[in-house]
């Protein structure tokens, strides 16, 4: 519904489109249904089903494949017989001993840092929420840190960047993935499914009803 002037409600009744701006009242979905821009059709906002649920089992499940990216070894080299296995925090420490620590510490927080940031940031407000364990303010603060973070947690690119460097190296000498290669493309598969999960509408709306 379109909103008028001849109708006091507050502003979290309303939404705009994000497209051409047009206002509508808020009104309430059917569980899985999406609401359209009368005047563009572009979404306004949905209501995914058990988004508390997933995204916690999602961001859980993301912390436990990144812990294991970072701990065990990443990739092995073989060449003339001599072997030698690397990690990724291996890696971010050769940078910073070969005078390129900028480019370390930039690779520390886009791998690790921000994403370990997000999914326990996250997975925090999820549990709370799930378990109704109460509304702090801090939950608002850390569910917008979350949302601000996402675009930063860059585990997918350094996961192209591998892949390419694997097809140049291949030619030199033996290459071998190790666990943390699949524990990060896991972490890649979770992310994913945190963004198809999380409803941001129905989680924000969930916060306020609990905190008014």
């Amino acid at each position: 519904m379109t909103a008028n002037s001849n109708r006091k409600i507050s502003f979290d009744d309303l939404v705009a489109c994000a497209s051409c701006d047009w206002l509508h009242y808020r009104e309430i979905i059917n569980r899985g249904a999406r609401a359209s821009c009368e005047r563009c059709g572009h979404e306004l906002y949905t209501r995914k089903p058990f988004s508390v649920d997933r995204t916690l089992a999602a961001s859980l499940a993301g912390i436990v494949f990144l812990v294991l990216s970072l701990s065990l070894p990443f990739l092995a080299l073989t060449r003339g017989g001599i072997s030698s296995s690397i990690s990724v925090l291996d890696a971010v420490s050769a940078l910073w001993n070969g005078d390129m620590r900028w480019l370390g510490v930039l690779s520390l927080a886009l791998i690790a840092v921000l994403p370990s940031l997000r999914l326990g940031l996250l997975a925090w407000v999820m549990m709370r929420l799930r378990y109704r364990m109460g509304v702090k303010p801090s939950m608002h603060v850390a569910l917008r840190w979350a949302e601000w973070i996402e675009p930063w947690a860059m585990a997918e690119i350094f996961m192209v960047g591998v892949v390419v460097s694997l097809v140049k190296i291949s030619a030199l000498a033996s290459l071998s993935v190790g666990p943390a290669f699949w524990a990060l493309l896991g972490l890649i598969i979770t992310t994913s499914l945190i963004s198809v999960f999380y409803c941001k509408d129905s989680v924000w709306q969930l916060l306020t009803r609990h905190s008014a």
